[in-house]
């Protein structure tokens, strides 16, 4: 396994051709892989082989009765970008070019006839993390109820107001406790 690993280290940055078991072929500039054969590929573009029925028009010959029932094949082409590619997927992979000359023209700071005065490195974002999706409110104004603030002014539904008398609910240690409740006393002779 060494030496495979080895050689698909030879090959980052390269322009790879990755064919899967779906008949797809994927080609993308491959950035890693690990010990799955799973790889990360950017720049990708999938091609594939569709067949059409050909148009009412050209479904049969001059002088013919009979339609035709070929069938047309062509390729089409779709830009997908940034991928991880499943390893289990992957019948074959080659090399369909050498890595870029420039490294960072790949990051769109130096593009030929472009903007050549860039700054090399890329500007940070704002750095700002947000809740997003599965019903997460927009603006969460501070902790959920029960976990790290103060409870609720009503109580928590269904549990005694004030808790439980004596400390935790029955089967919860409470923080900082042992599991099970309190200290426990031993019936044997060990201590």
């Amino acid at each position: 396994m060494a030496g495979k690993q080895g050689k698909m280290q030879n090959l980052i940055n390269y322009r790879m051709r990755v064919t899967l078991n779906d008949g797809r072929q994927m080609t993308g500039q491959m950035l890693a892989f690990d010990k799955h054969m799973n790889l990360v590929l950017a720049d990708t573009e999938e091609f594939r082989r569709v067949k059409k029925k050909p148009t009412k028009g050209a479904q049969s010959a001059p002088g013919s009765t009979a339609p035709t029932t070929a069938m047309i094949e062509s390729e089409e082409k779709r830009t997908l970008g940034l991928t991880i590619v499943r390893g289990t997927h992957i019948v074959s992979c080659s090399v369909d070019g050498p890595p870029p000359a420039d490294p960072s023209a790949r990051l769109g700071t130096s593009a030929p006839g472009g903007a050549g005065g860039a700054p090399p490195t890329l500007a940070a974002g704002p750095g700002i993390s947000r809740p997003a999706g599965r019903g997460l409110p927009v603006g969460l104004s501070g902790p959920a109820a029960g976990v790290g603030g103060p409870a609720p002014p009503g109580g928590f539904p269904g549990f005694p107001p004030g808790g439980f008398p004596g400390g935790a609910p029955p089967g919860f240690a409470g923080r900082g406790g042992p599991p099970g409740g309190g200290p426990r006393k031993h019936s044997c002779a060990c201590i």
